[in-house]
């Protein structure tokens, strides 16, 4: 008899999790000045105040960050001033799929627009975001597309720009962005990639995410997979790198930072807390919705339908393994994440 958290039905609809993972449940229901510089006139725009990463609130803000839009480049110009969108009208803006970016601490979204009579348009979208953790985490969900450098001295920790099909996609500091060209061409190449190296110049590269970069490389037979670290803090996100629930069964949100990893096919989600009883509770809903087979513990592991899966608890940090091929493989993994996150707290960051 098949476990009913394993299929369930959602408006109407039947889920299947065999390709989302075996027991996936599914149930019903002060703003700093930013100064952008366009074609050499300034223009003064509100932008993003800064929480450190794994906080709720918004302390001192760091100074006014900078982008700068040329006027005209390779024969197309731009259009009319920016475009604002703010958070609450964002699901119009992007046609009711804004969620993606609401589920890490959004600022607003600028827009702008270039036009060429004979090449067709290309659109920039400019998402300011709370940090550049936030910023990372947009461009973390999908690492598809050529690693471009868009500077001289390129930053050693992983790529910050991807490009493909007319679509550059970047990350640079508290700013993640789009540059699309409406028809590929070699001209609209050229353009895009010379609109993307002047966004970036004169701004900052900070490092990836201290979770992200802490991640074990191996565990017994297992290696991180690269280009599958996606960083994360809602259980929305989760769900588009491996779907879990449809509840948040693991207590994300705003103030927590997480990971999730592919290890052969084995997945890895680490998560850090703001604080170790937020933790234990996350564990305990965790446990209960997802594997109530197991005993209540910081630790425990159990073979389920499509593997193995567990889980670690250590402070404020929290690993959940699924699909590992077998007991010691999930048990290492395990090991290997909880000793990732004590680490990391050991150094304070």
């Amino acid at each position: 008899m098949q476990n009913p958290a394993r299929i369930q039905a959602y408006d109407g609809m039947v889920a299947s999790v065999g390709t989302m993972g075996a027991r996936a449940i599914v149930t019903g229901a002060g703003a700093v000045i930013a100064a952008v510089v366009l074609g050499g006139a300034t223009i003064a725009l509100p932008g993003p105040a800064v929480a450190p990463s794994g906080e709720g609130t918004m302390p001192h803000a760091r100074p006014a960050p900078t982008v700068h839009l040329p006027e005209t480049v390779d024969g197309w110009s731009r259009r009319a001033p920016l475009r604002r969108i703010e958070a609450a009208g964002m699901f119009d803006y992007m046609d009711g799929a804004g969620e993606l970016y609401l589920a890490y601490r959004f600022d607003h979204l600028d827009v702008a627009e270039y036009e060429s009579p004979e090449q067709g348009e290309i659109l920039v979208e400019l998402y300011w975001m709370q940090t550049s953790d936030d910023a990372y985490g947009l461009l973390s969900g999908d690492w598809g597309g050529e690693p471009v450098a868009l500077k001289e001295t390129v930053p050693a920790a992983g790529p910050r720009a991807l490009y493909g099909a007319g679509l550059l996609r970047l990350w640079s500091d508290d700013l993640y962005a789009r540059v699309l060209a409406t028809r590929e061409s070699e001209a609209a190449s050229r353009a895009v990639l010379a609109i993307g190296r002047a966004m970036v110049t004169g701004r900052r590269d900070p490092p990836p995410p201290r979770l992200a970069t802490s991640l074990p490389q191996t565990a017994a037979e297992l290696t991180l997979r690269p280009g599958s670290v996606c960083f994360l803090r809602s259980h929305l996100v989760l769900n588009s790198a491996y779907f879990v629930s449809q509840r948040d069964i693991l207590g994300l949100g705003p103030s927590v930072e997480a990971v999730a990893a592919r290890y052969g096919n084995a997945r890895l989600v680490l998560v850090r807390y703001p604080d170790a009883r937020a933790a234990r509770l996350a564990l305990e809903s965790f446990r209960t919705a997802y594997l109530p087979e197991t005993q209540a513990g910081a630790s425990s592991l159990a073979k389920i339908e499509d593997g193995w899966a567990g889980f670690g608890l250590s402070g404020r940090g929290l690993a959940v393994v699924f699909e590992a091929p077998d007991r010691t493989a999930t048990a290492s993994l395990i090991a290997a994440a909880v000793q990732a996150i004590e680490t990391l707290e050991a150094s304070h960051e």
